[in-house]
């Protein structure tokens, strides 16, 4: 087998994107561009051919540079592409990954594949009889990868996350939805909510939508610029799709008042006390409605922005990677709306998953993980973190310093989001 240092972008792409068990978004070229653009990481493209030249393993590698004074380590996000089954060609990709991770001076590889654990339960149990990739884990270990631990954060990328299935047809999809999620998403149509898709022009949107998402969930946030970059480097490949989710607040009243005016006729046909009652009841509610947004109107002109999600689309899996909501109108439920088309967009275009991207096995997170919980996706679980050491001192002197850089850059990142509120 040859291994190739400089794969062509779009050779490197086709065969990320149609891997059968393997395929990932922070695998493709397009990925690794962006991380240049915004990380200023060297990125290499390399894969594993066999003698007849064809690519049977690939790996998407960003230079990182953690101190001055350390040499730098080689990050492979998601993992390698290839089978992890075929143990014969898991070894060689280790062997040349470790190979040319020495010949550039890096200390280690580090990789948090793509591949499941084992299968949960919702509630996080594991499923008697269900599949076990165990011997994936220890495979890893013989070659000489150190394990991470089995930790519950999201370390490098998230170890848990939900996938919902998008090869079922609609209606079972809806069924399989938790709690109120449907009924929320059909109240949505009472209400001047509209869902389309955005443009680079709605990033600020986006950001100001993530930044009172952030605000309310106490959470750490990028840069605009990050968004931006992110959101323009991938749709250069049709990659990365931006869902809007509006409330006009005039139209919403022109909605609500016509709706009254329709149960205020159709009272005039009732007559038993129970039925009156519901339609007396149904008009305060209205009237209460109505009033509410119209002071929604006089503070606002046209339609708000309420909801906006990121979604990365390659081949034919989806990730929900960022979302953020205003945190106003709620009584609109335009995030559940917005939840819901994006999801079923992704069915249209094809894909047979929706990836939540990451929930946290917290109590801090508890209701971020119910929320994403019922929306009928399966809980997965993946193996985990690794590191190919090749420079074992200065491993050791890293592994010291990480916990500490770790902290200080949540403290300065939490200081920035406090200095930009």
């Amino acid at each position: 087998m040859t291994f190739i240092q400089n794969v062509d972008y779009k050779v490197f792409d086709d065969f990320v994107r149609c891997h059968p068990t393997k395929s990932h978004f922070m695998q493709s070229s397009a990925w690794g561009e962006f991380n240049a653009i915004e990380h200023g990481v060297k990125v290499y493209r390399t894969a594993l051919a066999d003698d007849d030249g064809n690519i049977v393993g690939a790996a998407l590698l960003l230079e990182k540079h953690p101190a001055r004074f350390l040499p730098p380590y080689l990050y492979c996000p998601r993992g390698f592409v290839c089978d992890y089954s075929d143990k014969a060609l898991v070894e060689a990709m280790t062997e040349n990954l470790r190979l040319f991770a020495r010949s550039i001076g890096a200390m280690f590889v580090a990789i948090d594949p793509d591949v499941e654990r084992r299968e949960l339960a919702l509630d996080g149990s594991v499923v008697p009889g269900g599949f076990d990739n165990s011997d994936i884990v220890e495979h890893l270990l013989s070659l000489g990868y150190d394990h991470k631990g089995w930790t519950l954060d999201f370390g490098r990328s998230p170890r848990f996350t939900f996938r919902i299935d998008l090869t079922r047809d609609r209606k079972e999809i809806e069924k399989s939805f938790t709690g109120n999620i449907m009924k929320n998403v059909k109240k949505s149509h009472h209400y001047a909510v509209r869902v389309c898709e955005g443009t680079t022009d709605d990033i600020p949107v986006l950001f100001d939508l993530l930044s009172h998402t952030a605000e309310r969930d106490d959470f750490v946030m990028f840069q605009e610029h990050y968004y931006k970059n992110f959101y323009d480097t991938l749709a250069r490949d049709g990659m990365a799709h931006l869902y809007m989710g509006y409330v006009d607040p005039s139209a919403t009243v022109k909605m609500l008042e016509e709706e009254l005016a329709a149960v205020l006729e159709k009272r005039q046909k009732l007559r038993k006390e129970g039925p009156l009652k519901e339609s007396a009841e149904t008009e305060a509610r209205l009237l209460r409605e109505i009033d509410l947004f119209k002071e929604y109107a006089k503070q606002y002109t046209g339609e708000i922005p309420v909801s906006g999600h990121l979604v990365v689309r390659y081949g034919d899996k989806a990730w929900a990677v960022h979302a953020g909501s205003l945190g106003k109108l709620n009584e609109t439920f335009c995030n559940n709306r917005t939840y819901y088309e994006k999801l079923m967009a992704q069915k249209e275009a094809g894909c047979v998953f929706l990836d939540m991207y990451g929930t946290e096995m917290d109590e801090r997170f508890r209701t971020v993980h119910e929320f994403k919980m019922q929306w009928g996706g399966r809980l997965i679980e993946f193996i985990g973190e690794f590191d190919l050491v090749t420079k074992p001192f200065w491993y050791f002197i890293y592994e010291k310093i990480r916990p500490l850089y770790r902290k200080l850059r949540f403290a300065v990142l939490g200081l920035l989001k406090r200095n930009t509120a």
